[in-house]
């Protein structure tokens, strides 16, 4: 099983698709892992046609330890990222990023955006509005296992070699960080330069149309796409039309760079 040495980290990555195909970096959401049942379990095979993917399980989720009981912020889930992309030799990259993991790219593309090649945001806020705090409630432990008693036995699964009911320490040390970020204002969002493609469900608690609309906004020349009748879990609810968006704007992005490059 490949693990990389990265900062105070063993962090669980898989490569998939052809060696020397151009790369694409997929960032999970909370409690998201590689495998069955997760966030990018339709998209991956999908996407690994057509790029050499890297799949990771980031900061205390999964395989990957968290040495430091606890998430600061996203600055530290960005670095860490970065750290996985040096280990494996790749300067620059395509991203795609679903719900945390998206806010994480929000973070690398203001501190680090000379390794990204384009991004797409999926489920994105970038604070906590009253209608984040109200969704939030529904990750508690004891609401997991009350109304979703099969996710809860998922969550055990995915995160059972850290121990058994290691998936509520991880969820309280999310909570604790969620207490106070993400908390960028536009001026932030709008010091992205790279380019972007912006997505959310129609109904998303979390990246809902507003700070979606907002975000689109400030990130100048950004593009944007409301996916009709999803919620938060749009790629899982919407798979095709998810991975078909995707693999749309990369292909795009990829073809512009080369026109460029032949300029």
């Amino acid at each position: 099983m490949p693990y990389a040495k990265v900062n105070d980290l063993d962090i669980y990555y898989e490569l998939h698709g052809p060696e020397g195909a151009e790369p694409l970096f997929l960032f999970n959401g909370a409690f998201g892992v590689i495998g069955a049942n997760s966030d990018w379990s339709f998209q991956l095979p999908r996407l690994a046609q057509q790029y050499r993917v890297i799949a990771f399980e980031h900061r205390g989720h999964g395989r990957t330890n968290n040495p430091a009981q606890g998430f600061s912020g996203y600055d530290v889930l960005a670095a860490d990222a970065v750290g996985l992309l040096r280990y494996l030799n790749v300067s620059r990259a395509a991203m795609v990023g679903f719900s945390d993991g998206a806010i994480t790219l929000l973070e690398l593309a203001q501190r680090y955006p000379e390794m990204i090649e384009n991004l797409v945001l999926i489920g994105a806020n970038y604070y906590n509005d009253e209608s984040c705090l109200k969704a939030m409630e529904t990750l508690r432990p004891e609401y997991i296992e009350q109304h979703f008693p099969a996710w809860s036995d998922n969550l055990e699964q995915q995160h059972g070699s850290q121990g058994m009911g290691y998936w509520k320490e991880l969820a309280a040390q999310l909570s604790e960080m969620w207490l106070e970020k993400p908390n960028y204002s536009k001026d932030d969002l709008g010091r992205i330069a790279v380019p972007t493609l912006v997505m959310t469900g129609q109904h998303d608690n979390f990246g809902s149309l507003a700070q979606t609309l907002d975000i689109h906004r400030a990130i100048k020349g950004s593009e944007l796409c409301i996916v009709p009748g999803a919620s938060h879990p749009v790629l899982s609810q919407r798979p095709e039309i998810t991975t078909m968006l995707i693999l749309d704007y990369l292909d795009r992005q990829r073809k512009r760079r080369k026109k460029l490059a032949k300029a």
